[in-house]
């Protein structure tokens, strides 16, 4: 589960409550659970695809031949040959033609890099069933070690929304000590002078179920037959994913970063958060920006990346999305370093350059996905 079904800001006079957040997360970790796992809020990731064959390698014997799936029948396929091999030509038909995404429903798919990190034009695949990329016929096609980064999810319907507001709310007010309609345990009965208690079994809860009547309604709807999750196919010819995961960020995370998005990325830094106010009383600074990824190894200087606006007295820094993904790549963030330079007062053929300040610059794909909870409704 990716997003919340309900945030605190929904729960009206319990949304200051010390305890709206932790009941917002309980509400939309035991609906998701209980409704079969199937709306777990939209995703970016990025996965490397590798050829079943890899995966399956198993004892001495299995260092020649692999068994693969063809066309219904089994066939030996030399290892060396299937490993090695470069290219297919797509029939369009057959496994090796297609890549059956690891996250379901697709909403986007943003990039498909081949085994040696070249973009794959997409007019060269298209998107099947929300779940499957499949080449095109007659297109030379590497099924082998592809990158993919695409979104997928779904939103929950706006019941799961209405079931999970007021499942927080009771959660909310169970834990402020208040009255609340959550069933209780113990019941106590007295009938002509005699009191006794008696402890409900709750057999709601065997069967899935809250004991609140509008939360076990949407339930009932959209998991029935009480599925503890959605229904997956395995198949030995198709690859197996391996989902990537970004390194942590060089720098604490703040309003210094850079986020370079579709359309290009931007962040304005004032002198004072910069420590740098010599920069508007001194004449004859020039400034750069350098990006890198995340080892260093990579490195660009973006042309006009760096602008010192004196009437604001901004630095703004900018980067085009075609440069940061070049050096960075989709997952892991990277860094960025602000220079300024001018000639040297002793010898104004030597530059001075000074590292004003470094922060983390990473790709995001949020402008792709501006309307993915209507595109995440529309899938389900």
């Amino acid at each position: 589960m990716t997003n919340l079904w309900v945030t605190s800001d929904e729960l009206g006079d319990y949304a200051e409550s010390d305890y709206s957040y932790d009941a917002c997360k309980a509400a939309s970790q035991i609906l998701w659970s209980l409704s079969g796992r199937k709306f777990g809020g939209i995703a970016t990731v990025t996965e490397r695809y590798v050829c079943a064959a890899k995966s399956y390698r198993l004892g001495a014997s299995s260092k020649t031949y692999n068994p693969v799936l063809l066309d219904r029948d089994i066939y030996n396929i030399p290892s060396e040959e299937f490993d090695n091999y470069a290219e297919i030509t797509s029939d369009g038909l057959s496994p090796m033609s297609r890549i059956r995404l690891r996250g379901r429903p697709v909403v986007k798919i943003h990039t498909v890099r081949n085994r040696s990190g070249g973009v794959i034009d997409p007019s060269k695949y298209y998107l099947v069933d929300h779940s499957t990329i499949q080449a095109a016929a007659g297109i030379p096609w590497t099924p082998c070690n592809v990158e993919v980064t695409y979104t997928y999810g779904a939103y929950p319907p706006a019941a799961g929304r209405a079931a999970a507001r007021i499942l927080a709310l009771e959660f909310a007010k169970l834990w402020a000590g208040d009255d609340c309609a959550l069933p209780e345990r113990v019941t106590t009965i007295s009938r002509q002078g005699v009191s006794f208690t008696l402890l409900d079994n709750q057999d709601f809860v065997d069967d899935m179920r809250t004991g609140l009547y509008a939360v076990d309604l949407f339930l009932k709807s959209v998991n029935p037959d009480r599925a503890r999750a959605k229904s997956r196919v395995f198949s030995p010819d198709m690859p197996r994913a391996r989902r990537s995961v970004s390194k942590p960020a060089l720098y604490g995370e703040g309003p210094g970063d850079l986020v370079v998005t579709p359309d290009g990325g931007s962040v304005d830094l004032t002198l004072d958060y910069l420590n740098a106010e010599w920069l508007d009383e001194e004449i004859g600074w020039e400034l750069s920006l350098d990006i890198m990824n995340y080892s260093g190894s990579k490195s660009f200087t973006v042309p006009g990346g760096a602008v010192f606006d004196e009437a604001e007295a901004l630095v703004k820094l900018s980067a085009g999305y075609a440069d940061a993904l070049r050096i960075l790549g989709m997952v892991d963030i990277g860094q960025y370093d602000l220079y300024a330079t001018r000639p040297s007062v002793e010898d104004p053929e030597v530059p001075e350059t000074v590292r004003v300040t470094s922060g983390n610059v990473r790709i995001s794909l949020a402008s792709s996905v501006i309307n993915a909870y209507t595109i995440g409704n529309t899938l389900q």
